[in-house]
């Protein structure tokens, strides 16, 4: 049977009882995406125990999913049966959406970086900022610290992150360098001209509050650069200029 009571509705009424059944629709559906992505993350689980899952998100294609492992992305359906490795690229629009997703994932708020573990310096007006997981006895760090001779107008924060694994020796070197009287200079002095300030490196350091950071950060490697905006640099920029760039799109969109 017709109801005549609509035909009678103010056109105003009509526009608020429609929006009303469209924001509810929607957020019907933002519930089953949600729930989605519940089921998927303890399929992909019970799947694949051996791999631990940090998130779970739709992906731009629909029925296909991201699932963020390990710094990395894999895409998968919602039975978690088929994976999928690779770059999802946006052709016309010329992006790599998942270099861009990664990047995004990887972000980290730099305002809660304990900097008093760091070793500080500041280059001309020191405006743009640069926090660096750093191992004396990497030599990406060690040119590194070549290209920022070239680099100015910046703050630098340095965490000392030696990787004894891959360089035996590196904490004995960052705990000399933290225990200096000139921390930077002492700093400047290895990793430029292999030249180890002398002292018996007993003081009170932060190394391993450091080792303990860099691992909740999920950094497995050295240079690990953070921006003011918080976006990662893991590995070794091309050159100073290089360097530059990526120090002043990130201070530009902060």
């Amino acid at each position: 049977m017709f109801d005549y009571s609509q035909q009678y509705l103010s056109p105003m009424k009509i526009m608020i009882k429609t929006w009303l059944s469209a924001l509810t629709l929607g957020l019907l559906s933002l519930q089953t995406v949600h729930a989605d992505s519940k089921i998927l993350e303890q399929n992909f689980k019970q799947n694949y125990p051996d791999i631990p899952v940090t998130s779970v998100s739709q992906s731009p294609l629909a029925g296909i999913y991201e699932v963020y492992v390990g710094g990395k992305i894999i895409y998968t359906d919602e039975n978690a049966k088929y994976l999928l490795f690779g770059n999802l690229l946006d052709v016309k629009n010329q992006k790599n959406l998942t270099e861009d997703r990664i990047a995004e994932l990887n972000k980290i708020d730099v305002k809660q970086l304990p900097l008093n573990q760091a070793i500080k310096y500041v280059k001309g007006k020191g405006e743009r900022m640069l926090y660096v997981f750093t191992d004396p006895d990497c030599p990406y760090c060690q040119k590194l610290e070549q290209h920022m001779t070239s680099v100015d107008n910046v703050t630098v924060y340095l965490f000392l992150f030696p990787l004894k694994k891959l360089h035996p020796q590196a904490e004995i070197v960052a705990n000399k360098i933290w225990c200096a009287k000139n921390q930077y200079e002492a700093w400047e002095d290895y990793m430029l001209h292999q030249k180890l300030t002398q002292n018996s490196g007993t003081c009170d350091t932060p190394i391993q509050k450091n080792l303990i950071l860099g691992q909740n950060l999920q950094i497995s490697g050295t240079p690990t650069m953070f921006l003011e905006n918080g976006m990662r640099l893991s590995g070794l920029p091309q050159d100073a200029q290089q360097m530059e760039q990526f120090l002043q799109e990130a201070h530009t969109k902060k």
